[in-house]
């Protein structure tokens, strides 16, 4: 009976990993895809940019109406730490799924309500002061979005499988991406003119309701993370501040995410969006084969990432952003040398190798950054510094690159600046020390500083 006895425990202790391992996968799985439906909605505003500047901003320079598109575009970037605060403080006060909810309620709720805004033909300016509001609902939403979702990936992950994990997250974010390029790009090519500026270009963002209803329900039917639920009635969190002990105790962990924030985003915003627009403005490629060159690019960073959040897995979200940041100083100017030679083929292979260093950096910065903050600011410290890093590295990286080309003639600019900005991560890197965990605390304590 002793044998038997002494041989049922880990039998049980088994079966209660194994459901612990299920509810994980279900729960990432939520979370991605989520964060699918947030960044298509999010997205597909820049795709059909063109029509939106006809249809709101009608203006005998189509310049002017679609700058004004684009400044509306980017408002939705101003309000992103403002939803991280809010979207922060719902996730570490009342729960992670909670937060993740509404965000994408909201999310879903604005891209809808762009598809069914009538024009300024039919509403004045009515019209476009509409279109500024829902969008920056879009942006306040997005906000809260990927930092409580990276949050309740690590916290529900294996521990040693937490950057393949959360990995997955930026690998999905460049499918949602793609489909928004995609349905945009087939509205486009379906109906004629008229057709797209009176009706067509609202499809893409109706799209956005039945997706919002799928993603809703996966999150729906997930449980808080057990570190979370475990904690939520500890005086820490019932009675805390996430924003204000954010900023008054953790300053210094804070800069640093800022800043890792900051270098991911300057190689996303100038390698899958400014990219686009250099081959075709800039190196006289057209705008089919500069699309087509970086969908394929954007692609092989989808299945790229993972790849490194498995290496990640086995030698730290450290590790991953050092590599990453290494690679960008070494491979950037060879990959923009490839794409300036006139050929499509050493074009594509140009921004391939420009993908090594960028899907490093995806898998090892949302690993990294859930790691500065112990778990009851965790989704606030997460969701404001890559927002504020957002708003600095995207807002600037590709109007950095745009400036200095035309100020200096070099078509080697935004390498430079590539190069510039792996220079910097590895400076940061090296400033971050990992702690130990406290006793008996093996994932409630932040690992880094």
């Amino acid at each position: 009976m002793n044998n038997n006895n002494v041989m049922a425990e880990p039998v049980v202790q088994t079966v209660e990993e194994t459901e612990q391992t299920r509810k994980a996968k279900k729960a990432t799985r939520a979370a991605v895809f989520g964060t699918f439906v947030e960044y298509y909605d999010f997205s597909v505003y820049g795709y059909v940019a063109a029509t939106l500047a006809m249809v709101f901003f009608p203006s005998d320079d189509a310049t002017t109406g679609l700058l004004n598109t684009f400044l509306v575009f980017g408002s939705a970037f101003l309000v992103r730490p403002l939803g991280a605060i809010a979207f922060g403080w719902l996730g570490d006060k009342v729960g992670r799924r909670f937060s993740l909810i509404a965000s994408i309620t909201l999310m879903g709720a604005a891209a809808t309500l762009i598809g069914l805004l009538p024009g300024y033909a039919q509403i004045g300016v009515w019209a476009p002061s509409l279109l500024v509001v829902l969008r920056m609902l879009q942006g306040f939403s997005a906000g809260g979005e990927i930092g409580g979702a990276a949050s309740y990936i690590r916290e529900w992950a294996p521990p040693k499988r937490r950057a393949l994990y959360i990995s997955f997250l930026p690998s999905i974010a460049q499918f949602g991406k793609g489909l928004a390029a995609a349905i945009a790009g087939l509205a486009a090519a379906t109906f004629t003119d008229p057709e797209m500026l009176s009706w067509g270009w609202r499809i893409p963002f109706l799209l956005a309701l039945p997706l919002g209803i799928i993603g809703l329900y996966m999150r729906l039917s997930i449980e808080d993370s057990p570190e979370f639920a475990s904690k939520k009635n500890d005086a820490e969190v019932k009675k805390g501040q996430p924003f204000a002990e954010l900023i008054r105790d953790f300053r210094k962990p804070l800069i640093k995410v800022i800043m890792i924030a900051m270098v991911q985003n300057i190689g996303t915003y100038i390698g899958t969006v400014f990219i686009a627009a250099y081959f075709s403005s800039i190196l006289g490629y057209s705008k089919g084969e500069a699309s087509t060159i970086v969908l394929i690019a954007v692609i092989l960073a989808a299945f790229l990432i993972p790849l490194a959040g498995q290496l990640g897995s086995y030698r730290g979200g450290k590790s991953i952003l050092r590599y990453s940041y290494l690679a960008y100083a070494v491979l950037s100017i060879p990959s923009f040398m490839l794409m300036q030679q006139g050929s499509v083929n050493l074009a594509m292979a140009g921004l391939a190798l420009g993908m090594i260093p960028y899907a490093f950096c995806q898998a090892g910065t949302y690993s990294v950054m859930p790691e500065f903050f112990p778990m009851h600011i965790r989704h606030t410290g997460v969701a404001f510094g890559h927002s504020v890093g957002a708003v600095i590295g995207g807002g600037s990286g590709p109007f950095l690159a745009t400036w200095l080309i035309g100020a200096t003639g070099n078509q080697s600019t935004p390498a430079f600046i590539l190069c510039a900005s792996g220079l910097l991560g590895l400076i940061v890197i090296s400033t971050v020390r990992k702690n130990a965990p406290a006793a008996g605390d093996d994932a409630n304590t932040h690992q880094f500083s």
